[in-house]
């Protein structure tokens, strides 16, 4: 007759090896360690010099965690005049600039300076000239510039100055932090701590006309509480789109409906939904990443539909 054996101490003894298993070995946790340096300042300086032509000024403070001594930058927008300086541990110096088009519309802006290694204290400021962020839509000029950070920001800064001869109209995306008048300029910001990676940041300002002497009150204090409840209403939407299964914006949801019809190219897509170029090209990729179109190359463009599932 076979022997009984005690299935509850087998039990208990399993599930000991498994405690010990999971103590010893624990999930594995993604951290700043494993970037080759952390970012805990990004700012970005906007200057509307005339009907086309915008000085972005880019400043990023870095903490590496290896030998470090180039730094790219990647834009969607024509690039000119770019100059840059760095400051290592307090003490500043000009950096090697250059710029590539690597593909498509794409520029990298690589700076170089001398190694720093952990526990140094970098800080890069890079400033240049471009195009592209300026649109007339619907008679009047609006303002438009994507972002996406492929690692975590402690500390993220935007201002816009738009100078005098301007007035500000809706749509102002997303809702400005502050806004304040420096004679009939007018300066916005917007800031937020503890930026996720992946997280991604579109800022649309709408403005046109000529102004008097005077800059009236009511020219921002309107478009800012027509944001403000835009900006709830969204928030409440994007609480919902959380639950699915996929994110869906709105910008994607226009690019789906329009895709319905069939298939587009992608020039044709800036068209139909009155964005730049470079807007279009960066929600597209990020679309194709997600699974929720295709992109066929033609040419000089791109074939766009929808993925079938």
């Amino acid at each position: 007759m076979p022997i009984v054996k005690n299935k509850k101490s087998a039990r208990r003894k399993s599930a000991l090896i498994l405690l010990i298993l999971i103590l010893l070995f624990p999930k594995p946790v993604r951290s700043q360690e494993e970037y080759e340096y952390n970012i805990d300042g990004y700012s970005l300086y906007f200057d509307i010099l005339d009907d086309t032509r915008v000085k972005e000024t880019i400043e990023i403070t870095i903490s590496p965690n290896m030998p470090l001594s180039r730094y790219t930058f990647y834009s969607q927008y024509p690039i000119e005049n770019p100059e840059a300086i760095v400051e290592i541990n307090g003490r500043t110096q000009i950096a090697n600039v250059s710029v590539s088009k690597i593909v498509g519309d794409i520029n990298a802006i690589y700076i170089g300076f001398s190694e720093v290694s952990s526990g140094d204290n970098l800080k890069i400021r890079i400033s240049f000239y471009s195009k592209g962020m300026l649109q007339d839509i619907n008679g009047k000029k609006q303002f438009s510039y994507y972002l996406r950070f492929e690692q975590p920001v402690g500390y993220f800064y935007a201002r816009l100055y738009i100078p005098k001869g301007y007035a500000i109209l809706s749509p102002i995306v997303p809702s400005p932090d502050k806004v304040e008048s420096s004679g009939n300029a007018l300066l916005m910001e917007w800031k937020k701590q503890d930026v996720r990676s992946g997280e991604e940041f579109y800022f649309i300002v709408g403005f046109s006309g000529e102004l008097n002497n005077t800059f009236p009150l009511m020219y921002f204090v309107i478009p800012i509480l027509i944001a403000f409840v835009g900006g709830f209403f969204a928030g409440i939407l994007y609480k919902g789109r959380e639950k699915s299964g996929i994110d869906l914006r709105s910008d994607e949801e226009k690019v789906i409906e329009l895709l319905k019809e069939g298939p587009m190219y992608q020039s044709e897509l800036v068209k139909g939904l009155g964005f730049s170029k470079a807007k279009v090209s960066l929600l597209l990729k990020n679309m194709e990443k997600k699974g929720l179109i295709e992109r066929v190359k033609e040419g000089r463009t791109y074939l766009v539909k929808l993925k079938e599932m």
